[in-house]
């Protein structure tokens, strides 16, 4: 039986030699209690030089995207090119549940420690790897980016406005849908290995992630309505009326999704500027039919937000169980009262950096609790607690490992 104070992922190992496109698969499992180990060359990786920094200066240990996304880890740095290398690292996944990673297809396998050599010495052991397209395909090879993903799987097409050029998703999100994704699937192969006895090879494909999670963007709206999604500025086509709309002192948006949404926003417009058109039931039914009046509809809405302020419209708006959510800057965002009062923000103190806030939990396990059980790493910062002490390699070696570049 789990203790109430144990992580659900205590008793898991995983290696990770991931970049940006995977770094937030290890944090969510690392957060979560595995002991995530990650794999950097020799030096560090390019992940570490990725804006923004703190304080605006680039440095070591300054990356606020690296220090976020890899939280609770261990580090250590390894060569897998080399010989010596990779003996390492096959010693290393001998210890290990699972392995993620997000190499070009069959890298692993050209330098001798692919799904089937780690397979043969660790049965149970599953490896996930993210790339652009997947492991098979006429597209297996190609290489990808997250704005590549958001082209490919939908996105991109989608946002923006309809005589400008396509809007990328912020923040990286297509990333963090197939980390998402990958973390998930993991742990369903991790049920499965202790089952069976078997791990398994599980393939994540950024195009395919994106496609499936980015509803506005996919097959649903031509299936359901015959109809292909366009840029219409902040709006959405599968939800009419929708969009950002101005306010006295800041932008609401707002989506509407049912019939019953519509009328009960239709209901408030009038009641508030007497407005008679809106109630007309050639508005009423599914967000299809509305779509050819929405600039008409545009107005009607604009009229009753320039009557509030944000927070106003927003309380008022969920009273009648309306999906009104304020945009908010980033500040805004820090100094939430709503986040404030879950105690959203957690403080983590780093060595180099000293005590910063990180955004916390994305979701709240009762009995086995989240948490950032330690800073993101430095350079090689645990080789001398896993290589020397859980595999037993002597201060000699390692000294000698270091000087000819493996470690």
């Amino acid at each position: 039986m789990i203790g109430a104070s144990q992580s659900a992922l205590s008793k898991r190992r995983v290696l990770e030699i991931a970049d940006a496109s995977g770094a937030y698969c290890g944090k969510l499992l690392a957060d979560m209690g595995a002991d995530v180990i990650k794999l950097e060359a020799p030096g560090g990786a390019p992940e570490r030089s990725i804006p923004p920094f703190l304080e605006g200066v680039p440095g070591d240990d300054r990356s606020l995207h690296f220090l976020y996304m890899n939280t609770s880890k261990r580090g250590i740095t390894l060569d897998i090119h080399h010989p010596e290398g990779r003996a390492l690292f096959r010693e290393l996944a001998k210890t290990a549940d699972l392995i993620v990673e997000t190499l070009p297809v069959g890298y692993l396998e050209a330098l001798g420690i692919g799904f089937p050599t780690l397979s043969a010495e660790n049965p149970e052991l599953v490896l996930t790897s993210i790339t652009g397209f997947g492991q098979n395909g006429p597209r297996a090879s190609w290489k990808s980016s997250d704005l590549v993903a958001g082209a490919v799987g939908g996105p991109l097409f989608v946002t923006g406005d309809a005589e400008a050029p396509p809007v990328a998703l912020a923040g990286e999100q297509n990333f963090l849908m197939a980390s998402t994704c990958a973390a998930s699937s993991s742990l369903i192969a991790l049920l499965s290995a202790r089952r069976t006895g078997r791990g398994q090879h599980v393939d994540i494909s950024l195009q395919e992630t994106t496609l499936a999670v980015s509803h506005i963007s996919g097959v649903g709206k031509w299936l359901d309505d015959g109809i292909i999604p366009r840029r219409v500025g902040t709006a959405l086509t599968a939800s009419v009326p929708s969009g950002a709309y101005p306010c006295q002192d800041g932008r609401i948006y707002l989506m509407v999704n049912r019939p019953a949404h519509w009328q009960a926003l239709a209901q408030w417009i009038h009641e508030e500027t007497g407005n008679e058109e809106v109630l007309d039931p050639l508005f009423e039914g599914p967000s299809s039919k509305r779509i050819e009046y929405r600039e008409l509809l545009d107005l009607f809405i604009s009229e009753l937000t320039a009557l509030y302020t944000v927070e106003a419209i927003f309380h008022e708006g969920q009273r009648r169980h309306i999906a009104f959510t304020p945009l908010q800057t980033t500040a805004e965002t820090a100094a939430d009262p709503h986040l404030a009062a879950r105690d959203y923000f957690i403080e983590v103190d780093h060595p180099k950096t000293g005590k910063l806030r990180y955004p916390g939990a994305p979701f709240r396990p009762e009995i086995t609790p989240w948490k950032i059980s330690r800073p993101a790493p430095g350079v090689g910062q645990h080789n001398d607690e896993i290589f020397s002490q859980e595999l037993g390699i002597s201060d000699s070696q390692l000294r000698s490992l270091a000087d000819a570049g493996v470690i």
